[in-house]
């Protein structure tokens, strides 16, 4: 059954459904906060944010050592945080980033079946996602990560449903939603431009609506990457966008490096190569400057993946597995939930290519492009968490026709499709039935072993 917002009944129940994936968000959040939550010394944008909010500065987010202006983060997220340290006291600072942190993975539950409907005109693959993403998504209120993802989402809703309209405001709120996604995540601008290019290409809005409309948002994106710039050429001499790829290759690729920050925070590796822990990194930075230290790590690191090929390889395959399928680290059963819909998500891709599918080209085009960087730095969940409802929704799109296939639902598009074409109904099968062995197997494999790291 596809749904049509423009059927009354049909929105209210959207909305309805929307409401009730929120609450259920919000609870199974909330519950999370019996885990440990990060959050507090040693993380970078909770230092800025505590120097802004005592100091009014954006700098020191190393936790050694003070050394001023700062481009290592985007600064929107910290700005949020400084606000929160200026109304509130001390013990309710972690609580009210908790809370911000849960009330954004909840708006992201209720907004996937909106965007599957944009996708799929159909809810259910998006259900299927939110149910996945309630389950997985784990409390990160020291990133900025929760708030990126929701207002991808929001901006994918947005520009979807404003593009054909001759009115400036929604381009404005376009132009602002983008620019806000730009100062918490500049990575995020590889979604987005993948995102526009796909509605320029298929949203059959015409040549003189489209020109006009990314007009106005591309300028208001261009004047806040200008500021953010120019503030940076003012603090630190250089008229860059963020200065902290170099120290991150530097403690990813050495001779003590490996794979995963968990693995490397035991060993103690990435924090004798980062200056956010290491005394000696951190005087150098402060000796140098930020930028020129930056780029110095990045020769550094280069030099150094020239001359370990093998071992660089090796890394770099590893975190390219640990990016679709996270270690296990602190949530092990969450890690699983994220392994079996990345698993899921290859046939349900491969299903909607075979359906042709318009929107197959917009989320392998970003599954491609966004972990490309990713790759060949220590891996961490939370990098995964910007395009992880890319891979939710293929995963309940194949769900969903799993489920039709099975229960024969001859009255919906997917079902009288499915029926009228048998060979592509046995494909599915198989499919769906190699998959479920799998990810069985995974998923009791990975209980064990977490049974047997994870001490009584």
């Amino acid at each position: 059954m596809f749904d049509s917002q423009d059927n009354p009944s049909v929105a209210i129940r959207n909305a309805n459904l929307s409401f009730v994936l929120f609450i259920v968000g919000s609870v199974v959040g909330v519950l999370n906060l019996s885990m440990t939550v990060p959050f507090g010394a040693g993380f970078e944008m909770v230092a800025l944010a505590h120097n802004l909010a005592s100091h009014g500065a954006y700098a020191n987010p190393f936790y050694v050592l003070d050394t001023g202006p700062s481009a290592a983060n985007p600064p929107l997220y910290p700005l949020l945080l400084a606000l929160f340290m200026k109304v509130l006291s001390a013990p309710f600072v972690a609580l009210a980033a908790t809370l911000g942190n849960i009330f954004a993975n909840a708006l992201t539950a209720a907004w996937l079946p909106r965007i599957s409907i944009l996708f799929y005109r159909d809810s259910r693959p998006g259900i299927a996602a939110s149910v996945f993403w309630i389950l997985a998504v784990q409390l990160m209120p020291s990133w900025d990560v929760s708030y990126t993802v929701a207002a991808l989402i929001l901006f994918c809703l947005l520009t979807a449903s404003t593009i054909k309209k001759n009115k400036l405001i929604p381009a404005i709120a376009a132009g602002l939603l983008v620019s806000a996604l730009f100062l918490l995540n500049p990575s995020s601008m590889l979604i987005v431009m993948t995102w526009v290019a796909y509605l320029c290409v298929f949203r059959r809005a015409s040549v003189k609506q489209t020109i006009l409309y990314f007009a106005v948002v591309i300028m208001m994106l261009a004047v806040v990457i200008f500021s953010w710039s120019l503030r940076n050429y003012e603090q630190l001499g250089h008229f860059i966008v963020r200065s902290n790829l170099g120290m991150t290759l530097y403690a990813s690729n050495n001779d003590c490096a490996s794979p995963s920050l968990n693995e490397e925070e035991l060993t103690g590796c990435y924090l004798s190569h980062h200056p956010n822990m290491s005394l000696h990194e951190a005087q150098t930075l402060h000796t140098l400057g930020e930028v020129e230290y930056d780029r110095r790590r990045t020769a550094d690191a280069k030099e150094w993946m020239r001359s370990h090929p093998e071992k660089f390889v090796h890394l770099t395959a590893a975190r390219l597995r640990d990016f679709w399928f996270p270690a296990q680290a602190n949530h092990p059963l969450k890690s699983v939930l994220i392994w079996v819909a990345t698993i899921f998500s290859v046939p349900g891709l491969i299903w909607m290519a075979y359906r042709r599918e318009r929107i197959t080209l917009f989320i392998l085009a970003s599954l491609l492009i966004y972990p490309l960087m990713y790759y060949i730095v220590v891996s961490d969940v939370r990098y995964r968490y910007p395009v992880l409802w890319l891979s939710l929704l293929p995963a309940g799109y194949f769900i969903d026709s799993v489920v039709q296939l099975r229960y024969g639902a001859k009255n919906s598009a997917v079902g009288r499709e499915l029926t009228q074409a048998p060979s592509s109904s046995r494909m599915a099968s198989a499919i769906a039935s190699a998959c479920l062995r799998i990810a069985s197997s995974l998923s009791a494999s990975i209980i064990t072993r977490a049974r047997v790291s994870v001490p009584e």
